[in-house]
């Protein structure tokens, strides 16, 4: 999993369940999700589940914060970053 697949399939959820398809075509990678109030605590939690559910990471608590979670890039990163994580304590 590359973080441009991850980015990918983070806006089609982003779009479907908070935003309601985003006919506009406002969302884009770099949208500040928390400043734009898409997601808050609550969606914070759905969207962890998500990545739990759609591609096997767990995000540790300590990286859920507004830093990590500013946009869908910097999402995607720790997604991308946990997935090597897990990877690497699986072979060691």
């Amino acid at each position: 999993m590359n973080q441009a697949e991850v980015e990918d399939a983070l806006m089609e959820f982003i779009r479907q369940e908070f935003l309601w398809g985003d006919e506009e075509g406002e969302l884009t990678k770099t949208t500040p999700l928390l400043e734009w109030g898409i997601i808050d605590s609550l969606r914070t939690a759905v969207l962890v589940g998500h990545v739990r559910e759609q591609f096997g990471v767990f995000v540790s608590p300590a990286k859920i914060n507004s830093r990590n979670f500013r946009d869908v890039t910097t999402i995607a990163a720790v997604v991308a970053a946990e997935a090597a994580n897990s990877a690497e304590k699986e072979t060691a």
